[in-house]
């Protein structure tokens, strides 16, 4: 779905929020109309609204007032067009197309009575048909605004919330990491669309698969070539080994027929380029605060995460009795590795191949193949043992997992994008073909919470040691290279300092983004002398800082300064000094600038004095905001830096060096 008018709408919104009520208003109220709601992305508009209102750009109550009217406007026209039409509703344009929705909605009325109408408020398919059931079968007008109004006020605030919440973290992303708001943003429209996808594509195949089914039995009757094959997948009185192993043995052809195409093909152009494209972008991502959590990520596609878990699965299905069951897991397992290993080799001995990503030779889009048969063929097995409206769930969560392993993979550069794509194509392509044989053939049915929770929590399981065992290190590998580049020590001093960057970022958000002096010399020096003028080091942060975030009443002492990022690599130094104001503080950061000095070797690094306030967003999160520092500061620093050569140079930038590096200049 195009969702770049709704972008649009809200950036127009933020320059107008005098119109803010009207659209609200009208979105609200379409939302909720019967059926027209569904197609209508008024969450979006909330949860963007949400987001602006954290920022500030617009105030809470009007908008919680304005979306609670159209929001019982729109519910109040679907209860009266229901009332007026009764039976014949389903006879009518619009709502003729959607015969099986209406007859959810008054199936959920019938058990749940009128508390349906606060039910179905809150969840999407149901709030924009609830009300017109509940005209359609007789609900009385006082007994419908009396459990409609409390819901309509109640929606309006739970909507926003996720979007304010949202903005918050952009905020606060923004401030330490500019490109972490990107990757955020990102994710949050990568799992908007997984969702969508998967819902839409369930609701679409459920009440089809089984015609669907009979049909291909039926074609493959009239054609005996393709009948041998895959006939057994689909003849319960047939052993289907051979058959699956054809179909493995076809997948991998399909496989390397795509190989060919994408990149050994006279038309290999366009996929490489959108592959660049899209790597080139990730590349721009990249930044100290998502990589631990990208990188952790990653560990789910381990084989000591993915092969204990298979096992014990295994172990548990034998030990039920379960061998029908335990016997497709087997397969399912085996076929995957197999695949997994067979590519992996493939891939590694393919020169042109064997060079993609940014840490060639790292993993390879193979890694993605298990992973999503394991997780994919679960899920196949554990819906089948669940009701039928629930079944939606085990593909929507599974999916969204998937999703986000692709995204931090892309992310380090681990994939291109076309590979990752046949990796978990080719995982669910094996995932399809063992998946119906199974269906075709299981009979004793198990408990699917007890699965889960053995499946599940051994993931989990395994997953946190894996993480543990290897996130420094992968870390370490994985870094995201710095350009580096040689100068004379001299030009640097005399004329070079002037094609270094001047801005840590071009976000226009972030206020202090200008560099304000350059250092060459040994940092750890640097910080000796700067500490015995009242300077001090900042206590290294970890995944903690994202706690220390919420915090209603911050100080200096609770809240400490937390490194921020330039080019994605986090500052090489940092240190700040404490005033009288307790919501205030100086900061002194220095980043490595890839420029290194000939003949000495020094490295050049980028600094950045500035003076950090203390802020908080809805009285919830609080974080350290950076200003510019006024010119003393800069004074001051050149003052603290004894046994070192200063030099102003022009636009207040200041320049240090040690004083032996000086000589002859």
């Amino acid at each position: 779905m195009d969702t770049g008018w709704t972008q649009d709408l809200l950036n127009w919104l933020t320059e107008n929020p005098g119109w803010a009520g009207f659209w609200v208003f009208a979105m609200s109220f379409v939302e909720s109309l019967a059926i027209v709601g569904i197609l209508v992305p008024g969450i979006i508009i909330l949860f963007g609204l949400g987001a602006l209102i954290s920022l500030g750009a617009m105030d809470m109550l009007p908008i919680w007032l304005w979306g609670s009217l159209g929001a019982l406007a729109g519910d109040l026209a679907s209860y009266a067009l229901g009332r007026r039409y009764r039976t014949h509703l389903v006879d009518l344009w619009p709502m003729s197309r959607f015969p099986g929705m209406l007859e959810r909605g008054r199936q959920y009325f019938r058990v749940h009575g009128p508390k349906s109408v606060v039910v179905g408020r809150f969840i999407g398919p149901l709030r924009p048909v609830i009300p017109v059931t509940a005209g359609m079968l007789g609900l009385s007008p006082r007994r419908f605004l009396a459990v409609d109004i409390p819901a309509c006020i109640l929606w309006t605030p739970a909507y926003l919330l996720p979007g304010m919440l949202f903005g918050a973290s952009l905020e606060v992303a923004s401030e330490y990491a500019g490109r972490m708001s990107l990757v955020l943003i990102t994710g949050v429209v990568v799992l908007w669309l997984t969702w969508w996808v998967i819902w839409t594509a369930y609701e679409l195949l459920a009440s089809r698969s089984a015609r669907w089914l009979r049909h291909a039995i039926r074609w493959l009757r009239r054609h005996p070539v393709f009948s041998r094959i895959a006939g057994p997948l689909l003849d319960s009185s047939q052993p289907e080994v051979l058959s699956i192993t054809m179909m493995g043995l076809l997948l991998v052809m399909i496989f390397w027929g795509m190989v060919m195409l994408l990149f050994m093909s006279p038309f290999a152009a366009h996929p490489q380029a959108i592959d660049q494209a899209v790597q080139d972008y990730a590349l721009s991502l990249r930044n100290h605060i998502a990589d631990p959590f990208m990188v952790a990520l990653t560990q789910l596609s381990r084989l000591w995460v993915l092969i204990p878990t298979s096992v014990a699965v295994l172990l548990w299905l034998l030990g039920g009795g379960r061998q029908k069951a335990a016997w497709h897991w087997l397969i399912a397992m085996g076929g995957g590795v197999v695949l997994q290993l067979l590519l992996d080799w493939s891939l590694r001995a393919t020169p042109l191949l064997s060079e993609v990503g940014v840490h060639a030779g790292y993993h390879t889009s193979a890694a993605l193949t298990l992973v999503t048969v394991v997780l994919g063929y679960f899920t196949v097995m554990v819906a089948r043992e669940l009701k039928r409206r629930k079944r939606k769930w085990p593909y929507v969560i599974v999916g969204l997992l998937l999703s986000l392993l692709v995204l931090a993979r892309l992310y380090l550069g681990l994939d291109w994008l076309s590979g990752a794509l046949m990796g978990v194509g080719l995982g669910m392509a094996w995932t399809f073909v063992v998946g119906i044989a199974y269906r075709q053939r299981a009979k004793r049915s198990f408990n699917g919470l007890a699965a889960s929770l053995i499946f599940f929590g051994l993931l989990a399981a395994t997953f946190a040691w894996q993480v543990g065992e290897n996130l420094e290190q992968d870390i370490a590998a994985l870094k995201l290279p710095l350009p580096k580049r040689e100068i004379a020590a001299q030009s640097w001093w005399e004329s070079e300092w002037q094609g270094l960057p001047r801005e840590r970022t071009h976000l226009r958000s972030v206020i202090a983004r200008e560099f304000n002096f350059q250092f060459a010399g040994d940092v750890e020096n640097l910080a000796l002398q700067l500490v015995a003028h009242g300077w001090q080091k900042a206590e290294p942060a970890n995944w903690r800082w994202s706690i220390l975030t919420i915090n209603p009443e911050p100080t200096e002492l609770t809240l400490p300064p937390l490194k921020r990022d330039y080019r994605g690599h986090a500052d090489t130094l940092l240190l700040h000094r404490l005033g009288g104001d307790p919501a205030q503080q100086e900061t002194l950061r220095v980043w490595d600038s890839g420029v290194r000095l000939s003949p000495t070797g020094q490295t050049v690094y980028l600094g950045q004095v500035a003076t950090e306030v203390l802020v908080q967003r809805m009285r919830f999160f609080s974080y350290w905001s950076a200003k510019p520092a006024p010119r003393e500061s800069l004074r001051q620093l050149s003052e603290d830096v004894t046994g070192m050569h200063i030099k102003w140079a022009d636009d207040g930038l200041l320049l240090i060096r040690p004083l032996q590096a000086s000589k002859g200049s």
